[in-house]
């Protein structure tokens, strides 16, 4: 647990609220995990294939962890399937 202390503390170090809070991946980040580019990643937000992203400031989306990895999982599959299914021919 991430504990930092505030340049006036009076008080006890007490832990930060969002230390513990659920990985946000940048765009660089979500394609990385999916093994594409950034603008196949716009293009699955828009063909509602992956969430849209969560802005944390103007020109800052981020997405959860948790809303990409099936969407990463599912990506990882179609590609086995077609060489398993052109195998099999």
């Amino acid at each position: 647990m991430l504990i930092l202390d505030p340049p006036h503390a009076t008080s006890p170090r007490e832990p930060l609220a969002w230390a513990d809070a659920e990985p946000l991946l940048t765009a660089r980040e979500t394609a990385a995990l999916r093994r594409c580019s950034i603008a196949t990643i716009w293009r699955d937000v828009a063909a509602g294939r992956l969430p849209k992203p969560t802005y944390l400031a103007p020109k800052r989306p981020r997405w959860r962890l948790r809303d990409v990895l099936p969407a990463a999982l599912e990506a990882e599959r179609i590609p086995a399937a077609r060489a398993a299914a052109t195998a099999a021919e």
